[in-house]
C-alpha cells in the first residue's frame, strides 16, 4: 500500500525546547503495534495445485543463487511533501519463500526510516549536546555528539547542512580542539566575492538596503545638494539604487556626495577607491553629479568629524544636507568601552537630517553557553532556509519574513 502522507517538516529550530532542566531526551522509539508508520506483512496466495502435464509451461521463472536457493525480493521508495519526508520500505521474501530458502541466510530485515522523526531526534541531540557541554559533562556529550553525523544524514537540504556545521563545534568543544584561526585564507578579493554572492542570493541585505534608501530619499526631498555618510560601505552596492531614484527626481537629481568608511585591506590596495570608480561611471551614465572620498579607518571610533566635512568652504547659499548610513557596522564598536559614545558624538557633530541604522537583533553573544547555541541555531537554519528557497528559484517577495536576527530594522 503508498505510504502515509506525513505532515511536512521545517528546519527552523525555536528556543521553547531550552526552556526545560536537565538534558534533552529524544523521543521515545515508534510502537509498532499502533503507529501508523508500522509495515504489515503482505501473505503471499498460495501455489496453483501442480499438474505434471504442465508443469514445464506454468512453472514461473525463478531466480537462482549460488547456493542453489530461491528467493525474492522488492524494494519501494516514495517521496513525501516535496522531498522534506522520505520513505523507505525494504520488503522480505515470503514465509515460504524464506522457509524453502533453508540455510542459505537470515532473512532480510524490514528497515523506516522515517525522516520527520530523524530530525526531530537530531535538533533534541544537538541541543542535548550543548547543554552537557555547558555542564562540563563531556562523557554524555561525547556520546551525543557521535550521534549528531548519523541523525543529520537522514535529512536533506538546509537543516543537514546547518547540523553539520554545528555538529562540528560542538565536536571541537568536547574534544578540545580549538585550531588558531588563519587570516590568509579569506583574503580580501575572497571575501568580497563571497560577499557579491551572499548579496544575490539572500533576500535581507536587499530588504535593509531598499529600505534604507526609501527613508534617505524622501529626506532628500527638494534639497539641492546632499551628502550620504556610509559607515561600512564595502562594494557599494546600496548606491546605484539611490542614484538612479535621484536621477529621475522631478526636477533634476541634486548634487551628491558619497564619503565611504572601510577598514584597511590586508594586501593594502585601495578597495574603497576602485568602489568609488565604479559609482563615479554609474552616475555619469545617469547624468549625476558625484563627488567621493573614501576614509580608510580599522574601527569607526578613529573617525572624526572634520573628516566628514566637505574639502573647502561652503560658499552655496543652501547648505548640504548630510545622511548619516550604517548597515552592520554599529554593534562592532560594543567590544570596545566608549567607542559607541565616540561614534555618536561624531554623529551629532555633522548634524544629519537623518540616520539609517540596520542591526541584527539576534543575541548571540551574552547569556549561557546554551542561550547562544539555540539563538544561533535558530538564525542560521531560517538562513539555510532563505538560501535553499532562492536557490530553487523563490524571488526576494516570496521569501519568508526575516529571522529573530535578520535585517528587520532600518
Amino acid at each position: 500500500p503508498p505510504a502515509p502522507r506525513l505532515a511536512s517538516t521545517s528546519s527552523t529550530v525555536t528556543g521553547g525546547a531550552a526552556a526545560g532542566g536537565g538534558f534533552f531526551d529524544l523521543p521515545p522509539p515508534v510502537d509498532s503495534s499502533s503507529s501508523t508508520y508500522a509495515l504489515k506483512p503482505i501473505p503471499s496466495p498460495p501455489p496453483p495445485a501442480a499438474d505434471p502435464s504442465t508443469d514445464s509451461a506454468r512453472e514461473p521463472k525463478r531466480m537462482r543463487t549460488g547456493g542453489g536457493s530461491t528467493s525474492s525480493s522488492s524494494s519501494s521508495s516514495s517521496s513525501l511533501d516535496g522531498g522534506r519526508t522520505r520513505s523507505s520500505v525494504v520488503e522480505a521474501a515470503p514465509p515460504a519463500a524464506q522457509a524453502s530458502a533453508g540455510a542459505s541466510g537470515p532473512a532480510v530485515p524490514v528497515v523506516v526510516v522515517d525522516t520527520q522523526e530523524a530530525g526531530i531526534r537530531l535538533v533534541h541531540a544537538l541541543l542535548a549536546c550543548a547543554e552537557a557541554v555547558q555542564q562540563e559533562n563531556f562523557t554524555a556529550a561525547e556520546a551525543l555528539v557521535k550521534q549528531i553525523p548519523m541523525l543529520a544524514s537522514s535529512q536533506g537540504g538546509a537543516m543537514r547542512k546547518v547540523a553539520a556545521c554545528f555538529g562540528e563545534a560542538l565536536a571541537r568543544r568536547v574534544y578540545r580542539f580549538r585550531p588558531a584561526p588563519d587570516s590568509s585564507l579569506l583574503d580580501a578579493a575572497f571575501a568580497d566575492l563571497l560577499h557579491a554572492h551572499f548579496y544575490e542570493s539572500c533576500p535581507y541585505l536587499k530588504f535593509a538596503h531598499f529600505t534604507a534608501n526609501q527613508a534617505i530619499l524622501e529626506a532628500f526631498a527638494g534639497c539641492r545638494r546632499v551628502h550620504v555618510v556610509d559607515f561600512g560601505i564595502k562594494q557599494g552596492m546600496q548606491w546605484p539604487a539611490l542614484l538612479q531614484a535621484l536621477a529621475l527626481r522631478p526636477g533634476g537629481p541634486p548634487s551628491f556626495r558619497l564619503t565611504g568608511v572601510g577598514p584597511p585591506q590586508p594586501d593594502e590596495t585601495d578597495a574603497l577607491q576602485q568602489v568609488g570608480w565604479k559609482l563615479a561611471q554609474f552616475a555619469h551614465t545617469i547624468r549625476v553629479d558625484f563627488q567621493y572620498r573614501g576614509l580608510v579607518a580599522a574601527t569607526l571610533a578613529d573617525l572624526e568629524p572634520f573628516m566628514l566635512q566637505p574639502d573647502g568652504e561652503d560658499t552655496d547659499d543652501e547648505p548640504e544636507v548630510i545622511a548619516v548610513n550604517s548597515v552592520f557596522e554599529l554593534h562592532r564598536l560594543l567590544a570596545q568601552p566608549g567607542a559607541l559614545e565616540k561614534v555618536l558624538g561624531t554623529v551629532r557633530a555633522v548634524r544629519p537630517r537623518i540616520v539609517t541604522v540596520v542591526e541584527q537583533e539576534a543575541n548571540h553573544n551574552s547569556g549561557s553557553f546554551l542561550d547562544r547555541f539555540t539563538e544561533s541555531l535558530h538564525y542560521y537554519s531560517t538562513m539555510f532556509d532563505s538560501l535553499e528557497g532562492a536557490g530553487s528559484g523563490n524571488s526576494a517577495a516570496e521569501a519568508s519574513p526575516a529571522p529573530a536576527g535578520g535585517t528587520d530594522q532600518v
